[in-house]
């Protein structure tokens, strides 16, 4: 391993990228071989680098790899230009408004994102007052492979691997924050929140899905910051607690999200009551530890039905699911319960409609005895893998397991039910033990 001398990443300032020289760790100094990389990000890069352009696995790809995980997903950096991809790459779309991307697509709705090295000044993030009308700058300035390093959010991230050599490297310290266990920061934790507030969330989301330890400037800086969470578009807050519903660690996120204060920007019904909700004996816990088993289990149930979970247990102001299930039903102001549960958290219309309807047929289904329930009735409902899944996750006696069981065959006579991708039509998973 080469290794110059130079001091932690968060101690860097931005403009002084240029200067810095990377860490270049050789094959035998980092577990990753050639064959774990996807077959089409190998043949992009090794493209990329016959037409006399750098390019670089990054990201994510990088970092789960290093860490003995299989990623989702394998983005590209180069200094090629969009247009310059776009030229060598037929399957290639170039996509954004403010920042040019370009996205190699492959067969079965497979793509890969290949981005050209940015520059570390950035602009703002879109807030919540945006126009899309309004004109948009021109976003497009490209730097270098310690530009575009400084520029990522977290250490862990900001990783890159050339392929053909095998070599990982690394401008900003983030394999030795892989071996130390560590979340940090690139550059000073505050100044970056400021910029975009999401990044929070992030810092929470990785801790939380590798266990690892958030670097103590960061963590000051996050309960420093937290309130600035609401300054950020609530869509994006929205879609990145969706991401967290599938991490396979959403009750770890929930309570360091309340750790670090910005759970009462978010959810903060989750709190009231001392957070009685999120105590280890409540069932709501005990919920969110069934969802993360079934991520896990590669049978994740779709945002839907984490949201309904939610919904259900601050409209029924209980920790039990023995009371829910007798409240709820006879609630004659559902719909204003439900209405007023994410007081914070911005759930788009229709899918606050679909948690009623979803809510509806649970305790539709479960007030009649399993040998008087009509599984036809559900038969054609684009509801009915959800309501399957809901079942599931708060399977409270042997009758709720008839239940499951009556229905799940209709998946298969009914072909697809989902919405969202999301589709439970695959194995089945053995039943559950009730409680």
């Amino acid at each position: 391993m080469s290794q110059p001398d130079q001091t932690p990443s968060d101690h860097i300032a931005s403009d002084k990228a240029e200067e810095m020289a990377a860490t270049i760790y050789e094959p035998s100094d980092h577990p990753i071989r050639k064959n774990q990389i996807d077959d089409d990000a190998r043949k992009i890069v090794y493209r990329l680098q016959r037409a006399g352009f750098k390019a670089y696995v990054v990201g994510g790809g990088v970092r789960d790899l290093v860490l003995g995980k299989t990623p989702k997903d394998f983005d590209i950096s180069t200094d090629a230009t969009p247009r310059e991809i776009k030229s060598l790459f037929r399957n290639c779309r170039i996509i954004g408004r403010r920042f040019k991307l370009a996205h190699l697509y492959f067969a079965h709705g497979k793509n890969i994102e290949v981005s050209t090295f940015r520059d570390t000044v950035e602009p703002p993030e879109p807030t919540e007052g945006d126009q899309s009308s309004a004109p948009v700058a021109n976003d497009n300035i490209y730097g270098t492979e310690a530009t575009d390093a400084f520029r990522r959010d977290l250490t862990i991230n900001g990783l890159f691997l050339d392929v053909s050599t095998m070599e990982i490297l690394d401008y900003v310290g983030g394999m030795q924050d892989l071996k130390d266990g560590i979340v940090r920061v690139i550059g000073d934790p505050a100044t970056r929140f400021r910029e975009d507030p999401v990044r929070m969330l992030r810092v929470v989301r990785h801790s939380a899905r590798n266990g690892f330890r958030i670097n103590n400037a960061c963590w000051d800086a996050i309960l420093a910051n937290a309130n600035l969470i609401t300054q950020s578009s609530q869509v994006r807050v929205f879609d990145e607690l969706k991401k967290d519903f599938s991490s396979a660690h959403l009750l770890t996120i929930l309570h360091l999200l309340g750790e670090t204060g910005l759970l009462e920007f978010i959810l903060p019904e989750l709190l009231e009551n001392n957070g009685r909700l999120l105590s280890a004996e409540s069932d709501f816990s005990q919920c969110l530890e069934r969802i993360d088993e079934m991520v896990a289990e590669d049978d994740a149930p779709s945002a839907t039905v984490i949201l309904t979970i939610i919904a259900m247990f601050i409209a029924g102001d209980s920790v039990w699911l023995s009371d829910l299930a007798e409240r709820l039903p006879e609630a004659s102001d559902l719909s204003e319960r439900l209405a007023s549960c994410f007081t914070r958290l911005v759930v788009p219309k229709k899918e606050r409609e679909r948690i009623q309807l979803l809510l509806g047929l649970w305790s539709r289904v479960r007030s009649v005895p399993p040998r008087s329930l009509k599984v036809n009735a559900y038969k054609r409902s684009s509801l009915l893998p959800d309501l399957i899944s809901l079942l599931e996750v708060t399977c409270l006696s042997k009758e709720d397991a008839q239940r499951i069981t009556l229905l799940r065959p209709l998946l298969h006579e009914g072909g697809e039910h989902g919405h969202d991708g999301h589709h439970h039509g695959g194995r089945q998973r053995p039943q559950r033990n009730h409680r």
